[in-house]
């Protein structure tokens, strides 16, 4: 059999890198004997989904796997549709949409089976019935199904327990050099699971494919993932996509010992809580090749903080981003403007709060409550009318800073043209305040200060920014001392 996996167009933005989600499907698919292939339509924002969908119709594929997000299933609907008319194919859809949204999605008349959860033991029990022409869709729990025109809930399968018996992701089907993933010297880097589900739950995140239970792959079953993707791939920078790489702080350690034991030449990113961090187990990440933590920080102001559940505080912010630097790693922010309480006070605290950390990246998006978290539950309460529609496609998660952004179903008390802006400041608040700490490193707090207010007048800024492009200040900072030489990606 022949299978096309399809990754969706997003709005405008290229997908950064493959969908591991639909890498682990296909290489079920591989296991099972099947031919697959994977559709990124996402990777070339450029082409029209018109010329996405021929590529597929040009394989001709005996079944057709889309995974959707809320904010890209108008577009899925769309290639579903198209690829219906010309194939007449078997479809299945799957993924945060599909699971949050069965009903709704299944009766879309060009989809014929949808996945619900945790895809990989319910596909590949799809496959085979399949194949054996056993089509007993009631059998298998997971699988949702249409007899006679009406939706069939097929339930939930148990969450997969043991995630090492999973084969690595399919990843030489995807176009790995075109995705725009980079380590900061240039070189490819490739993603990595090594964990699933998350205990924590928090107000504008969604769980509803992995679960909240946390299941971990042994770091045997890691370490030699990533041995084979440099032996395969020849990639040596990798980046850990678990929403909570750190959480289980002796299973990490292992991890570690088994980067440092086997002597990797790897260099690694992750994600992080910033209470689930300390000196000691950074030091010894980055001893093991790690170079950058990306913490989800969210607010700069407590009540805020508190409203949306995920139980950290601003000191513990403060605490873990200073040990974070002081190990040689650079950190990198998340941070949510307009979430439920934000106010422009508070909006002004979580931007001089960003500001005061000594990140080395940041990056401000503006909530919108998804379908399946606690946002959406908390603005249906308020609006019982509410519901899904297309618009969501107009919906960022992310700000590109080019441009105001308008919010999309605004959760906060600021008026939405002040949000998008606050959006815009925000970034170039935390740019001042970084370019600011650059001439303090290099210089010293007196005279750092001194030209700092020197370098605001627009000629001198210009001698300053072209120093800096010759690399001027950088040789300064490593003559005065190696701080900086610390935390380079090498």
């Amino acid at each position: 059999m022949k299978i096309a996996f399809i990754g969706p167009k997003w709005n405008e933005m290229v997908n950064a890198y493959p969908s591991l989600g639909l890498g682990y499907l296909a290489a079920v698919a591989e296991q099972e004997g099947h031919e697959a292939c994977i559709f990124d339509f996402g990777l070339h924002p450029e082409r029209t989904l018109e010329a996405e969908v021929q590529n597929v119709i040009d394989y001709r594929p005996d079944l057709v796997a889309f995974t959707s997000m809320t904010t890209s299933y108008a577009s899925v609907e769309q290639a579903a549709a198209m690829l219906k008319d010309a194939l007449g194919v078997t479809t299945i859809i799957g993924g945060p949409h599909a699971t949050t949204l069965p009903q709704h999605t299944l009766e879309n008349p060009h989809f014929d089976f949808l996945i619900y959860g945790e895809g990989e033991d319910v596909f590949r029990d799809f496959m085979r019935a399949l194949d054996n022409h056993a089509h007993n869709w009631g059998d298998m729990a997971g699988l949702w199904y249409k007899e006679e025109g009406q939706v069939i809930d097929g339930g939930e399968r148990p969450l997969i327990a043991d995630l090492d018996a999973l084969p690595y992701p399919a990843r030489h089907l995807f176009e790995l050099a075109q995705y725009p993933l980079y380590a900061p010297n240039g070189e490819q880097m490739l993603t990595v699971l090594s964990s699933r589900g998350c205990p924590y739950n928090c107000s504008f995140c969604f769980k509803g494919i992995v679960g909240r239970t946390y299941r971990q792959r042994s770091p045997e079953n890691i370490a030699d993932e990533l041995e084979y993707m440099m032996q395969h791939y020849g990639v040596h920078n990798f980046y850990f996509i678990d929403d909570l790489f750190t959480i289980d702080v002796r299973r990490l350690d292992e991890i570690l010992d088994h980067f440092i034991a086997r002597d990797m030449d790897i260099r690694w990113r992750c994600l992080a809580r910033v209470d689930r961090v300390n000196p000691e187990l950074l030091r010894k990440m980055y001893k093991a090749g790690c170079r950058q933590v990306h913490y989800g920080i969210e607010s700069g102001n407590e009540e805020v903080l508190k409203r949306t559940a995920k139980h950290i505080r601003l000191d513990q912010v403060q605490d873990a981003v200073r040990w974070t630097e002081q190990a040689g790693i650079h950190s990198k922010g998340y941070f949510i403007l307009g979430l439920p309480g934000d106010n422009e006070q508070t909006i002004a605290d979580t931007i001089e709060f960003a500001a005061g950390l000594e990140l080395s990246e940041a990056m401000f998006s503006i909530a919108t409550p998804m379908p399946g978290t606690q946002l959406w539950n908390e603005l249906l309460r308020k609006h019982p009318d509410t519901e899904y529609n297309a618009d969501f496609t107009k919906s960022y998660y992310y700000n590109s800073y080019t441009a105001e952004i308008a919010p999309f179903m605004n959760v906060s008390d600021i008026d939405d043209r002040v949000l998008s802006g606050y959006a815009i400041r925000a970034r170039e608040r935390f740019l001042e305040a970084k370019k600011r700490r650059m001439y303090r490193h290099s210089f010293g707090e007196t005279a750092g200060d001194l030209l700092w207010n020197a370098a605001r007048i627009t000629p001198i800024r210009k001698v300053g920014s072209t120093l800096v492009k010759w690399g001027l200040f950088d040789t300064f900072r490593r003559t005065k001392s190696s701080f900086f030489g610390a935390t380079s990606w090498s």
